[in-house]
């Protein structure tokens, strides 16, 4: 008799903190592929907790360690718990405790450049998604997707990147992050975040990891996209009744004009609406931000703490 006959080992009786620290993977990828692909239904106490079996936890981490040697989760999604089993001992796969070892950041960011410079999408699309796995989203997001796109505005502003290729990036990212922004959808009492970005600004990737960052921490956010005008920004913060907006500045750092659009949306923001301005040139713009009652944006870990000190704290999926 094998541990999958015995009848405690599919008795539901572990919580999500249980099965994050057994499985390595984070809760919100955890919460991605129950949604994604159905992998696991936990059994919900009747407080609503969700509770999982050891047969789950087994099937979790064979999953993660094939999914981050290279195999397509959606294929694996379809397989018993004795196949993936088989897959892992006949393939030279890291095990679970060493995998995000032999994968570091930098592995992940040079990959990532690569799949960009090759117009290659669905490779871009896949690192991403397994990075998250391996890395977590928090860690994917400030290790490798914020540096990598520090390097593609570098590279095209010093014409060592074409315009397809920034494109392409971007909605890549666009859809990653769109995933991981549907994983960790908030409900309609969660506090609002209207993200975009302001007259002018064509280039998106801070703003949607912005609104990653915010919807993994328990934000109802609004995303916007590109080049808005500020009457619009303000009027739908108005609209969805959001307690900030978020705003993401790339280039350039030298703009008046930029400077005057942050201005006129701190006037045009309804009282106790917090504006938060971030971005490779926001700094440039501190002056300005501090006219408009602002908070200027070091970081993405800025954002967080911010987003925290606003009154949201990320508990995670119960």
């Amino acid at each position: 008799m094998t541990s999958l006959d015995l009848p405690d080992f599919h008795l539901p009786r572990h919580p999500v903190r249980a099965v994050v620290t057994r499985t390595g993977l984070s809760a919100h990828v955890l919460r991605a592929w129950e949604r994604r692909y159905g992998l696991v239904s936990p059994t919900r106490t009747a407080a609503g907790q969700r509770l999982y079996s050891d047969a789950d936890i087994a099937q979790l981490t064979l999953l993660r360690t094939l999914a981050a040697a290279g195999e397509r989760v959606s294929l694996l999604a379809r397989l018993p718990i004795e196949e993936l089993q088989r897959l892992a001992q006949t393939a030279p796969l890291p095990t679970v405790a060493t995998t995000v070892e032999l994968r570091h950041s930098g592995e992940w960011r040079r990959d990532a450049l690569e799949a960009i410079e090759s117009m290659d999408a669905t490779s871009l699309r896949r690192g991403l998604e397994r990075g998250a796995v391996a890395l977590g989203v928090p860690r994917l997001l400030e290790e490798v997707v914020t540096p990598v796109f520090l390097e593609i505005g570098e590279r095209w502003h010093a014409g060592r990147m074409t315009i397809a290729q920034e494109h392409l990036a971007s909605e890549a990212l666009r859809q990653v992050l769109g995933w991981f922004r549907e994983v960790a959808e908030a409900g309609k009492a969660a506090p609002g975040l209207v993200v975009g970005t302001p007259p002018g600004q064509v280039h998106e990737g801070g703003a949607l990891m912005a609104a990653a960052i915010a919807a993994c921490e328990g934000w109802r956010v609004s995303y916007l996209g590109a080049d808005l005008p500020v009457a619009e920004i303000a009027d739908s913060a108005r609209r969805t009744g959001a307690r900030a907006v978020a705003l993401s500045i790339v280039y350039p750092a030298d703009d008046p004009e930029i400077g005057n659009h942050i201005r006129s949306l701190g006037r045009a923001l309804p009282q106790g609406v917090t504006l938060m301005v971030g971005g490779a040139a926001a700094t440039a713009y501190a002056d300005a931000i501090t006219d408009a009652k602002g908070k200027l944006l070091q970081n993405l870990g800025n954002l967080r703490d911010t987003l925290r000190e606003l009154g949201v704290t990320a508990s995670g999926p119960a």
